[in-house]
């Protein structure tokens, strides 16, 4: 394992008190815990999830950027690191 290269830390990570961060967990969250085969259309989690305007695209493309989550054609999916992950280690709030 330690030869295993993860590509090292994202550039920055999100301040753990900030929006920012609260919207990706919660968005995660929602990905990996009883997703719906069709998974989320991005206008839906929009209005489920309950947070402020905005918040929930830069949450998804951020998630994306590291390899959590997928965009395509309006529908968000967690990859399947996200979904192994969750198994091991159940995201919770």
């Amino acid at each position: 394992m330690q030869g295993h290269r993860d590509g090292g830390r994202p550039i920055r990570l999100p301040d753990p008190h900030s929006l920012e961060y609260r919207a990706q967990r919660i968005v995660l969250l929602e990905l990996v815990v009883d997703p719906p085969a069709d998974g989320d259309r991005l206008g839906a989690l929009m209005e489920r999830l309950g947070l402020p305007p905005g918040a929930v695209e830069p949450a998804v493309a951020a998630l994306e950027v590291i390899g959590l989550a997928r965009l395509r054609e309006g529908v968000v999916r967690a990859t399947p690191p996200a979904r192994y992950f969750e198994h091991l280690w159940p995201v919770l709030l």
